[in-house]
């Protein structure tokens, strides 16, 4: 590519009907100003595009960083999930088994009462028939007198 300098420092041979001098030179002098400007404004582009470029590749950093720590956010919804299902599971397993426990002391203490109440129910038998013993006895020795 030119640069404006090769434009400037370019000699042309000198004929005898040739060009203008002044006149080329004047209009080289308004290609090499269009040609700086242009080379400059290529420039800028250019930085532009690699600032661009620079953004573009720190935003897919970025995107990508969120990727993954809505991967990891979302591996450690599903681990507490898990973790609370497991407890869960853990808490109704253990009340499952205070619920045997107690139905079961629940059974003993039933029939250790009806074996209380058939106790006292002989014991009140074994009264009554004491009582009746001891009535019968009385009316036998009331009759005897």
């Amino acid at each position: 590519m030119l640069k404006p300098i090769d434009i400037q420092n370019k000699e042309f041979e000198k004929k005898l009907k040739g060009y203008d001098c002044d006149a080329v030179d004047d209009f080289l002098d308004l290609i090499i100003q269009d040609y700086e400007a242009l080379c400059k404004e290529n420039q800028s582009l250019k930085d532009k595009i690699g600032l661009l470029t620079d953004a573009v590749e720190r935003y897919k950093q970025i995107e990508d960083t969120m990727h993954k720590s809505l991967d990891v956010a979302r591996q450690s919804a599903q681990d507490i999930k898990n973790n609370a299902n497991m407890e869960a599971q853990a808490i109704i397993n253990r009340a499952k088994l205070d619920a045997t426990r107690l139905s079961r002391q629940i059974d003993e203490e039933h029939i250790k009462k009806h074996q209380e109440m058939l106790k006292i129910k002989q014991e009140v038998d074994a009264y009554k028939t004491r009582i009746k013993t001891v009535c019968e006895n009385l009316v036998k020795t009331l009759e005897d007198m």
